[in-house]
């Protein structure tokens, strides 16, 4: 008798989709740990506790994305390697980043996240896996909030003085 759960509204493009946001989740919230932990200057305390506010959420959207794909019978990406290779991000090497250099990178790479994000919950949906693109949709808002307060600290005058 096999244990394997097998939905019958999935694909492996949809499958495939859950790796990559996976993948990408993985990367950028590495790179929000780091810039946590390398932040400095007159606005260490709120950017210090928002990267990590951020980065907790994206340790939560993983958890979930990978208990989709289980439930539907995948078996998520989990390496280093793999989240490299199927990410939508890069990761962000070197130690000497501005504050604001550090969010208009978490906010490009944000947004790249959405623009796919908006894709594949057409796809799940046309595929009929509406579980898949219901989970998908309440992880888009989670990074839209992201989004916008990211948005909204690189807009303010003061961070021409970071």
């Amino acid at each position: 008798m096999s244990t394997e759960v097998r939905v019958k509204h999935t694909t492996p493009a949809v499958m495939a989709s859950l790796d990559q946001h996976i993948a990408s989740a993985s990367v950028l919230s590495l790179k929000y740990k780091k810039f946590h932990w390398y932040v400095s200057g007159p606005f260490f305390k709120p950017l210090h506790d928002l990267f990590d506010e951020h980065y907790e959420q994206l340790e939560e959207i993983i958890d979930d994305l990978a208990e989709r794909s289980r439930a539907i019978g995948g078996y998520p990406v989990g390496t280093m390697r793999e989240f490299l290779e199927l990410s939508l991000v890069t990761d962000a090497e070197g130690t000497m980043f501005s504050p604001l250099e550090m969010v208009e990178m978490l906010h490009a790479d944000t947004d790249k996240i959405i623009d796919a994000l908006h894709e594949h919950i057409e796809l799940a949906a046309k595929e009929h896996d509406h579980g898949t693109a219901d989970i998908l949709t309440s992880i888009v808002q989670i990074y839209q909030k992201q989004a916008w307060f990211l948005a909204e600290t690189k807009a303010r005058k003061a961070l021409g003085e970071f």
